[in-house]
């Protein structure tokens, strides 16, 4: 297990710390004393998030309501996030949705796309500043442990041309981050930012539990761990003392802190990826 940083002085935005995962995330960095930013789209949910933080002994936690499935939603998050704190610390992100059937977003996304791959990347090159301003950015995608044999069909990611399905949606936005993260860690050598994922297994979660998730998710769930204990590594990448060898990598493994570097490959007649 790493030796840890002290967060007497950190800024972490959780997003989707309203619950599950995220919300035991946020609890957890509070209790080392971080000033914590919970981002959801449920007030209650989110100001009640907030308390237990605060509670934990944080040394701040706020809630800012968002919608990041939505293009406004994203557009609004980092100006606001920037006013929170001008120097962040810390980016999680944890939100995740729960849909039966291939939903639409008002902007005319594919909802999967549009929450769990496309605000995730475009919220962290727009806080990249704020990241930087730290001294010690670390951004952190809570994913899942996607089959080497999942492919994202890159000339289809809305589903307009082949049969959409939930494992397909959800998986290929996962795979969809992994890109993101290789690329980013590229492009932001000489940063002072680092970028990985968590992989984690059935959980728990409101999310998973939602009547509207398919059965299969939902049966998951039943045998599923608790959010805290999806959460281990999660809490140690912030937390770590250094992050550097976890930079472009994934902590595929929820028992085990062990990064292992993305190794991405995609031509114009294939995608692979390796672990």
């Amino acid at each position: 297990m790493p030796s840890e940083r002290p967060l007497n002085e950190a800024n972490i935005v959780v997003f989707g710390g309203s619950h599950g995962i995220g919300r035991a995330t946020a609890v957890a960095l509070g209790q080392r004393g971080a000033s914590v930013l919970v981002v959801s789209r449920g007030r209650e949910a989110g100001e009640a998030a907030a308390a237990d933080i605060k509670a934990a002994g944080a040394k701040s936690a706020d809630f800012l309501a968002g919608d990041l499935s939505t293009i406004a939603g994203v557009k609004l998050a980092p100006d606001s996030a920037a006013a929170w704190r001008p120097a962040l610390s810390g980016v999680m992100h944890t939100a995740m949705g729960a849909f039966k059937g291939k939903t639409m977003t008002s902007d005319g996304l594919e909802f999967a796309f549009a929450l769990q791959y496309m605000a995730r990347a475009s919220l962290n090159r727009l806080l990249l500043p704020q990241l930087a301003a730290s001294g010690d950015g670390r951004i952190l995608h809570i994913a899942g442990d996607v089959p080497g044999l999942m492919k994202p069909d890159l000339d289809d990611l809305q589903f307009e041309h082949r049969k959409w399905s939930f494992f397909k949606s959800v998986l290929g936005t996962h795979i969809l981050g992994f890109m993101h993260i290789q690329e980013a860690a590229k492009r932001w050598q000489g940063q002072p930012v680092t970028i990985a994922a968590s992989c984690v297994g059935s959980t728990k979660t409101k999310a998973m539990t939602d009547p509207i998730m398919p059965l299969a998710m939902r049966l998951m769930a039943v045998f599923g761990t608790t959010p805290e204990v999806s959460a281990v590594n999660a809490i140690k990448y912030p937390t770590a003392a250094s992050a550097a060898e976890v930079n472009s990598a994934v902590l595929r493994n929820p028992k085990k802190y062990e990064p292992k570097k993305l190794r991405l490959v995609c031509r114009v007649i294939d995608f692979e990826y390796d672990f």
